[in-house]
Parts: structure tokens; sequence; C-alpha cells
């Protein structure tokens, strides 16, 4: 291989142990000092609301950020690792919602340039740099895994979770530092045709709610067990490592199948956070976890699948992710916080999977019953999502300008009141 693609191999190896400790653990902390469920679905909230902003400034600005995307990715990449490594310190210091934030903040903008970054490379190139850093990085996760429930048993306290952070960005850091070596080219901006963007739209909204469901499940899962069943920390980490190695081994199974066997997939996705709701007994997550590992892995790829049409446009493909990414993130955690109950959390996120699972029937041909109706059901789709964003956008515009508009003449008339009563008090 290549050396300009065996340091993107590299800095995957790296960052799947610190991305699993940072990411995995996060909810065990939150839950383990003291933070509710709806806390934590709360500061969940806050910070993908920003990211959302921040995917879509991105988006709309991506030419700045491919103008050095070499320079632009390792900031951001080294701003998310320290941000992360400071989130347990951050808790003692009072400013732990905050630090959350900017960490969830600083993965947007990296997540887009590192698969910039990758698509520079020549064409023969890329499809090998991205199964192996997708092997690799698996690896690594795994090894994050058994790291931390190696460590959330062994030591007592707080500190356990200083001292895993600590690890994992000090290791993530060497992954930044990897990328200082690495060779970027330049990625042109590219246009997709209007059949491209009927089709991106309706796996788009597929994407987004499916990722809204598994948001939810994994924002909720690990403190439900340790709140409401009692379970320790380590078996919490120990529900995120089964997962883990299940999401490693059933590609070998998914990979062979059809489109349309991948309904079967988001379909048992969503029957699982009923069997979460229901299951009383630690123990017995473990297989449940195996199985929405397996399903939600079918899931994804089928996700994956859908998007490859838009590989042409790597641009838009890259910064289009890290925007649905986010705000379904957002919309996940909007609707958890809107029902409260942990048990209607779970019912939400069943019926997010079975509405994704209803897009893809009757709005994405590979996956439907009737191939002719979902092309129409996907047009008819594309056309009400892009009018309602029309509409939305154009009223939002102008709702900015009117107040914006009310503001300065606000601030006209406190002007004229304040000179007015300077020069009454002057001629007294």
């Amino acid at each position: 291989m290549k050396t300009k693609g065996r340091i993107f191999v590299l800095e995957a190896f790296m960052a799947g142990f610190y991305v699993n400790i940072t990411r995995s653990i996060a909810p065990i902390f939150l839950a383990s000092v003291g933070f509710t469920i709806q806390e934590i679905v709360k500061i969940n909230l806050y910070a993908y609301l920003l990211a959302t902003v921040i995917a879509y400034v991105s988006f709309k600005f991506r030419h700045i950020l491919m103008d050095n995307i070499k320079k632009f990715l390792v900031i951001f990449h080294s701003l998310e690792r320290i941000f992360w490594g400071l989130i347990p310190i951050s808790y003692f210091l009072n400013f732990l919602p905050i630090c959350y934030t900017l960490a969830i903040l600083m993965t947007v903008p990296t997540s887009s340039l590192i698969s910039l970054a990758i698509y520079s490379l020549e064409t023969s190139e890329i499809k090998r740099t991205l199964y192996l850093r997708s092997s690799l990085g698996s690896f690594s996760n795994l090894i994050g895994s058994i790291t931390s429930i190696l460590v959330l048993i062994s030591i007592s306290g707080v500190k356990k979770y200083i001292y895993l952070y600590a690890v994992a960005a000090s290791v993530g850091i060497i992954s930044s530092v990897l990328l200082t070596m690495a060779e970027i080219g330049e990625v042109k901006m590219a246009s997709i045709d209007e059949e491209v963007r009927v089709r991106s739209v309706n796996v788009f909204l597929f994407l987004v709610v499916l990722s809204s469901a598994t948001a939810i499940v994994g924002a909720i899962w690990s403190p439900y067990l340790m709140q409401n069943l009692h379970a320790k920390d380590y078996f919490a980490a120990l529900l995120s490592m089964t997962q883990t190695a299940t999401t490693i081994i059933s590609p070998i199974f998914w990979a062979k199948k059809s489109y349309r066997n991948y309904r079967i997939a988001v379909l048992t996705a969503s029957i699982t956070p009923f069997l979460i709701i229901f299951t009383k007994q630690p123990v017995l997550h473990i297989p449940i976890a195996i199985l929405y590992a397996f399903s939600t892995n079918g899931s994804s790829i089928l996700a994956s699948f859908l998007f490859a049409e838009l590989s042409k446009a790597r641009d838009v493909l890259a910064f289009f992710l890290a925007f649905a990414s986010a705000f379904s993130q957002l919309l996940g955690m909007i609707l958890a916080l809107t029902v409260g109950d942990v048990f209607k959390m779970f019912i939400i996120a069943s019926a997010l999977f079975l509405i994704a699972l209803t897009i893809s029937l009757l709005a994405i041909p590979e996956v439907a019953m009737d191939v002719e109706k979902a092309k129409v059901y996907s047009r008819i789709i594309y056309n009400v999502t892009i009018s309602g964003y029309t509409f939305s956008t154009t009223v939002a515009k102008e709702t900015t300008l009117l107040a914006l508009r009310l503001s300065v003449l606000f601030s006209v008339i406190l002007l004229l009141i304040f000179l007015y009563r300077v020069a009454y008090y002057l001629t007294l």
C-alpha cells in the first residue's frame, strides 16, 4: 500500500481506541456522577443543536475548508481530542456542559475533512484505504472496550474516568500528529443532477430517522441500566463491548445479502427497544445488545450502500453525512426530551425504526416491494421536502429581517430618547 493511504490507516487504528472510550463511556460517566437520564438527553440536545448549525455552515461554506484541507483537519482533529479528554476534569471545574458541547462540535468538521482527505487519494487507493481503516478501526475499537472494562473494574471512584479519558485523549493526539505527515491532495467541488438529488433526499430522510432512533437508544440505555436496574458501570461498558464485537462480525452476514433483505434488519431493530424496557435482569441485556448491534449494523450498511450514488460528488457526500449525523442526533434528543419518560423514550425509538422502514418500503426503489410506485413516491416526498424546506427558509429569512428592522427601529427610538433627555438636562 502507498504511503499516502497508510497514514490514514494508522490514524484510524489510533482513533478507534480513542473514539470507543470517549464516546461509549460518556453516558456511563454522566450517569455515575449523578446526571439523570433527562439531564443526559438535555445536554446532548444542546450540543447537537449547535453541531447541526456548524454542520450546515460547514456545508454551505465548504470551499473555505477545502482550500486547505490538511491545516483545518489537523486543527479540528486535535481540538476534538483535547476537549473530549477534558470532560471528566470539566465536571469538577463546573464547565462540563460547555466542554461536552465543544467536543461534539469539533467532531463535525473533523469527520467531513477526514473523508475529504481520503477522497483526495488516487481512485485505486481509496477503496483499499477505507477497507483497512474500517478493519483496523474496529479492532482498536474492541481494544478500547476491553480497556474500559478493565479500568472500571480495577479502579474505584471518579478518578478511573479521568484516567480513561486521559489515556484515550493521549492516543487520540498521536493520531492527530500522524495527520501532519499525510499528503493530502485537492478535492474539487462537484455538482449532482436532479435525479440523484431526488434519491439523496429520500435516503437522507431514511438515514436521519434511523440514526435518530439509534441516538435515543445510545444515549439512554447505559444510564437506564445503572439507574433503573442498578447495574455497575463496568457492566454497562460490557454491554458496549458486546455491541462493538457484534458490529465487527455482523458485516460478514449482511455483505452478501440483497437490498430487500435489509428490511429484516430495520424491522428487527424496531423490536429491540421493547426488549430493553421489558427485560429487568441486566444480564439478559447482553443477548439483546447482540441482536440490536446485529440489526442496526445491517440497517447502517443499507444506508451506506444507498449513499454510494453520491460518490461522484465527494465533497457534497462528506459534508452531507456530517450534517445528517448531527441533525439526526438533535432530532432524537428533541423527541426523547419531549416525551420525558424513559419508557416512552424507548417507544419513540421503536417508532422511529418503523418509520425508517416505511420510508424505505415506499420511497427507496432498491428496498421497496413495488419499484415503480416507489419511484413515484420518491418524487412526491422529494417535492414535498424541498417545498417545505424552501417555505421554512423563506419564513426564517423574513422573520430574521423583520426582527433586525424592529431592533434597529427600537435602538433608534432609545437613542432619540437618550439624546432628548441629555439635551433637556443641558438646558436646565
